[in-house]
């Protein structure tokens, strides 16, 4: 039995103990195609460290040979050493059989290390060279994919999807190509592509997203029947939540939003999306409920803003000037135009003049097209006598409107 040998059947016992030792003694005593095999046989079982001792000693014999090289830049790769790798790399020249590898390695370095304009030529070259290795071209679509550049990526998953190869290392193409045009938009296309996978392909991430893409294209019935029958599977798919409630949300059906807004909720207490879908979708049927799951929120999420737009809005519409005032006093406006206007609106309500003009004229360049906002600016500026500014507001306002009697009949007192 060679030394190769008592190696291995020590692996399949579950015998480590002196695993090193009789790798040495393999180094010693076998010769060197037995060692390169018992390397690559633990390289294949993930035994990485022991695989590089006999790597590294046919690397002395053998300095020039590419794939010992790309095995062990492989190995650096796994051990986070970048530098290591490349330097092995850097000595496989293009005549070697392992080049192709090479190249793999080498984009996949870049890759990590940022360098994605690197990793792709490298990859064109791997193209260009070995025409047949469908390997390339997954790796360059893959590498598209990452960086976001979804067209490009699809150019690519279609070449192997011309050549009938619909699995790539476990990964599905369509799945892939799905995704992509999502990415650009593409949401009817990507619908097409779901609908090509197997049920055995269409997982629960895929299930989601289709569901989702059947919420961005409106079609609310199929959304909800995708992902009521993931949520069949799994009850604790977080995401499925508040597309669901939006998907009832947007049918009218506001009992339904509201229940599983709620259940998102008990899932992940700090999706702003689920805080807003179940405070306008149970403020008719349960106010109270609602306002208290809005202001949880509000206290809750990493970016309360959208959340207080909404219930300063809620205050506005109600008459709560008063309490509009406490939540926007006790908020960062972050110089939010809606809020400011909000805010203008209720010192004005309030009876405090000054402040309302304060604040709503700040926020003229960005609702001067806006008949609302001009139709209280005109109202405000009328309270505190500034005719000259109170032209201008009915300007703007005719100029949008010219056959309102009301605004005309103003203008004409002024003038």
């Amino acid at each position: 039995m060679s030394k190769a040998e008592e190696v291995m059947e020590s692996i399949d016992s579950g015998d480590y103990s002196d695993i090193e030792v009789k790798i040495l003694e393999s180094i010693q005593q076998d010769d060197e195609q037995t060692q390169y095999s018992l390397a690559e046989t633990l390289m294949s079982i993930g035994f990485t460290v022991q695989a590089k001792i006999i790597y590294e000693h046919l690397n002395e014999l053998y300095p020039t040979e590419g794939q010992i090289l790309s095995r062990l830049a492989e190995i650096s790769i796994s051990e986070d050493n970048m530098d290591e790798a490349l330097g092995y790399i850097s000595e496989i020249t293009p005549d070697s059989e392992a080049y192709a590898q090479n190249l793999l390695v080498s984009a996949d370095i870049y890759q990590a290390q940022g360098l994605y304009e690197v990793s792709e030529q490298k990859l064109l070259e791997g193209i260009r060279m070995f025409p047949d290795e469908e390997v390339f071209k997954f790796a360059l679509a893959e590498l598209y994919f990452d960086e976001n550049k979804f067209s490009s990526a699809i150019t690519y998953y279609d070449f192997l999807l011309d050549e009938d190869i619909k699995t790539y290392s476990g990964i599905s193409i369509t799945m892939r190509k799905a995704s992509a045009l999502s990415g650009i938009g593409e949401y009817e296309e990507a619908i097409e592509e779901y609908n090509k996978l197997n049920a055995l392909e269409l997982n629960e991430d895929s299930q989601y997203q289709l569901g989702f893409l059947y919420n961005q294209v409106k079609d609310y019935s199929k959304s909800i029947s995708t992902l009521e029958s993931l949520l069949d599977t799994n009850k604790d798919y977080p995401t499925a939540y508040a597309t669901l409630a939006d998907d009832y949300l947007n049918l009218k059906d506001n009992q339904e939003a509201f229940r599983y807004a709620q259940l998102g909720l008990n899932l992940n207490e700090l999706d702003e999306n689920l805080y807003r879908i179940a405070f306008e979708a149970g403020i008719n049927e349960n106010p109270e409920e609602a306002l208290s799951i809005i202001t949880k929120g509000i206290e809750t999420v990493e970016n309360p803003l959208p959340l207080i737009i909404s219930l300063s809005d809620y205050y506005i519409s109600h008459g709560r000037y008063q309490l509009n005032l406490d939540l926007l006093e006790n908020s960062e406006l972050n110089n939010n135009p809606k809020l400011i206007w909000n805010l203008a609106k209720s010192y004005f309500e309030l009876g405090d003049i000054k402040k309302s003009k304060e604040f709503i004229v700040t926020v003229l360049e960005d609702y001067k097209d806006n008949l609302d906002y001009l139709t209280d600016l005109v109202q405000i500026l009328q309270s505190t006598g500034d005719n000259d500014l109170l032209k201008v507001a009915l300007q703007l306002y005719i100029k949008i409107n010219p056959d309102n009697e009301v605004m005309n009949d103003l203008w004409e007192q002024l003038n």
